[in-house]
């Protein structure tokens, strides 16, 4: 059946309207008409949860049985709670005592309850008034709702469903089903009794309600339950609770039940059974990740120490002497001397140039070399004259040496010179 909504939502309250008897039922005020939430766009919805079984209930529409792999849950849903073992008042409570009013309310109301406190679960919520409605249930009945329902229904509100009737200042509203009548006679107020306890109910509310809005779907055993001096306040109208929602805001009045230890958790079995697969082949392929890295690790570990140990061969050919602390260093610090990093020249180009140098001045022999590894080295040679120690000179310049004559002197016709030559 599909929802009504809309201008059909007008059609069926008017068709309603005309179903009273007029011999002894009030019809309603125009101003009860023209104050009546009808007219909001957004209907309440609720999940009746009954003996472990749930039927969605939309406004409007009959009631169905709930199949959540086949039905998606309407917005505005809220899971309705039997009003019979949810205990809703209304509780003034002062500015400075809603700090700490989770921990206070069980001994504000202690007096008033037949349990134990601590066997019961109290939820609370502020009202416009500045009071708050608060909720008492039993713990066991808490812990039994949250086993029963499904995971789908743990993640929306859990309220009673008296307070899911409408409810205006100054009116009762009655839902007649089999055994059991649904009341609500305040903005925090509701239950669910029995007939024959409906009568006593409203004689000690009677003053307080002008209007009784029933509906029901048997005009006559309903008429029974109600005390013959309010019928004068009643108005009938055909239908049950689905009917009564099209009248309701869009929210309870009551405060949600999952408060405290009862908070609704993550569904994380539900996200599991979605993730499953990916999972899996997430964890899968890290496995695989971290295989492959610890074995790169292992075969750069046996490279590394080989490679090690040839650095360290290789040291050994060049300085088969003293300790070794950190091969890699003492090499590079060896070395640096002669890399292309330094300001000097490598020694073996320099021996050529100086030898070619050398060999282009006839007459002239080299006699000795010295280099300590620093900038300079020193060379003697026997000249003929003195101008063949200053044509070598002038070789070297040409070869980008500089040298510097140091001493020189005659030897037996020859001119022995010590020239200083910078690299």
């Amino acid at each position: 059946m599909f929802c009504i909504a809309g201008v059909k939502e007008l059609l069926l309250f008017f068709a309603q309207r005309a179903s009273y008897d007029e011999r002894s039922f009030q019809e309603p005020a125009d101003a009860d008409l023209a104050q009546s939430p009808l007219m909001t766009i957004e209907n309440l919805n609720v999940v009746r949860w009954l003996q472990g079984q749930g039927l969605l209930v939309r406004a409007g529409c009959a009631p169905e049985s709930i199949d959540l792999t086949r039905i998606q849950l309407p917005d505005h849903c809220y899971v309705a709670l039997p009003s019979d073992a949810v205990r809703s008042i209304a509780v003034p409570v002062a500015s400075e005592e809603v700090k700490h009013l989770n921990q206070a309310l069980p001994f504000m109301l202690e007096e008033s309850l037949l349990e134990d406190v601590d066997e019961l679960h109290f939820a609370h919520t502020p009202m416009r008034d500045g009071s708050h409605a608060v909720a008492v249930v039993k713990r066991a009945n808490m812990v039994q709702w949250a086993e029963e329902l499904p995971e789908e229904l743990g993640e929306i509100p859990w309220v009673s469903e008296a307070l899911c009737l409408p409810w205006s200042a100054g009116q009762l509203t009655l839902v007649f089903e089999n055994d059991w009548v649904l009341v609500r006679w305040g903005e925090a107020q509701g239950a669910r009794i029995e007939f024959a306890l409906l009568s006593v109910l409203l004689n000690s509310l009677g003053g307080e309600c002008q209007v009784i809005v029933a509906y029901g779907e048997d005009q006559q055993t309903a008429l029974a339950a109600i005390p013959e001096q309010l019928y004068d306040r009643v108005q009938w109208r055909q239908g049950g609770l689905s009917e009564a929602l099209l009248l309701s805001d869009d929210r309870p009045a009551g405060p949600d039940l999952r408060q405290g230890p009862f908070m609704p958790r993550l569904p994380l079995q539900r996200w599991w059974n979605v993730w499953r697969r990916v999972a899996i082949a997430l964890g899968a392929a890290l496995m695989l990740k971290t295989g492959l890295s610890l074995a790169d690790y292992q075969m750069l570990k046996t490279e590394n120490v080989q490679l090690r140990q040839a650095i360290q061969t290789s040291y050994r050919r060049v300085n088969p002497k003293g300790a070794v602390v950190d091969v890699e260093k003492q090499l590079d610090r060896q070395l640096a001397e002669f890399g292309a990093g330094t300001q000097t020249r490598a020694f073996t180009p320099v021996l050529v140039d100086l030898l070619g140098a050398m060999a282009l001045i006839e007459g002239i022999t080299l006699m000795s070399v010295n280099y300590s590894g620093g900038r300079d080295l020193r060379i003697n040679l026997s000249a003929p004259d003195f101008q063949s120690v200053e044509q070598v000179r002038e070789q070297l310049g040409k070869r980008s040496l500089r040298a510097e004559l140091e001493n020189s002197s005659a030897r037996n016709n020859r001119v022995a010179a010590r020239l200083r030559v910078e690299i």
